[in-house]
């Protein structure tokens, strides 16, 4: 099984290596006596979350001071070093493209990358949302620790709720705008969060205030689907990770996807795959090199 994360609270062994060859690591960091600085991984993207003290990234055109408690984000191609100050508290990931390609592709959409995650970021964060950031940091560290069963789809399914907060970061600052590409970025994070609650399109177009008519004409235009079917492209693409790369019985998905009927799941499933679940899971496991599905065919 391929890591992906790997967590010390020591320095990372330069022969480390994950998937594509670079090192992704997942690291709690503190400067209790001294000031500390830890080299940032070029060609890396890095999330920085500092808990306490101060902190700055040092090598580019200014230094970049961060928010205690907050987060910075920065995007690959930037170089230089995380300096903490003494008696600072932070945690580091370094995530290389093979890591942000699978998060990405767990449903969060092209829009999702391109326009909230392609530039600089810091935000303050109250001390509930650093705790949630803190706490997939710390849990995709020790899940590579001790790899078993569905830790690689632990950890990318942890990393890709990561970006999504993060990506909701750097949208509230438009999270008034009434653009249609705003509207269309905000629905793509709304449905991330919400689709295993089952919202109907009118409870989406209600809490973007606007009308279902226009959510509609605007998510055809962005995606090529309508809110309807990419909601249901999104719960599909989830359960059928879920199916494919975790032991969890069917019922056990259909539960965690939000189905309060297991019979309801098998028969979205089965619309939309054109086979029931379990003859899917029955299918790879005899042919595990099959085609990936296609949407093609989706209304």
């Amino acid at each position: 099984m391929a890591r992906f994360c790997t967590f010390e609270k020591k320095m990372a062994s330069p022969n480390h290596k994950s998937v594509g060859g670079q090192p992704t690591l997942a690291r709690i960091l503190s400067s209790p006596l001294r000031v500390n600085e830890v080299k940032l991984t070029p060609g890396n993207a890095h999330l920085i979350l500092l808990a306490s003290g101060n902190a700055c990234i040092t090598g580019n055109d200014e230094d970049l001071n961060l928010p205690a408690p907050g987060l910075a984000w920065l995007p690959a191609g930037h170089t230089g070093r995380l300096r903490l100050e003494a008696g600072s508290r932070a945690s580091l990931l370094s995530i290389n493209d093979v890591c942000l390609a699978h998060a990405f592709a767990k449903g969060t959409s092209a829009l999702f990358p391109r326009n909230g995650l392609d530039r600089v970021l810091t935000e303050t964060l109250s001390q509930e949302h650093h705790a949630e950031l803190a706490g997939y940091l710390k849990t995709i560290a020790s899940e590579n620790l001790r790899p078993i069963a569905a830790t690689q789809t632990i950890i990318i399914n942890l990393l890709c709720v990561a970006l999504i907060r993060i990506c909701q970061c750097a949208t509230s600052a438009i999270t008034a705008a009434s653009t249609p590409s705003s509207i269309a970025e905000r629905f793509v994070l709304m449905v991330a969060q919400h689709k295993r609650d089952h919202w109907n399109v009118e409870t989406y177009a209600n809490h973007l205030g606007i009308s279902r008519e226009r959510l509609g004409s605007i998510i055809k235009a962005a995606t090529g689907l309508s809110p309807k079917a990419y909601i249901h492209r999104e719960l599909f693409s989830e359960a059928r990770e879920l199916l494919l790369n975790s032991s969890f019985q069917v019922s056990e998905i259909a539960y965690r996807l939000g189905f309060r009927d297991s019979g309801y799941f098998n028969r979205f499933f089965t619309r939309i795959e054109g086979m029931s679940p379990g003859r899917l899971r029955r299918a790879a496991f005899r042919f595990p090199a099959e085609a990936a599905h296609s949407f093609a065919a989706w209304p």
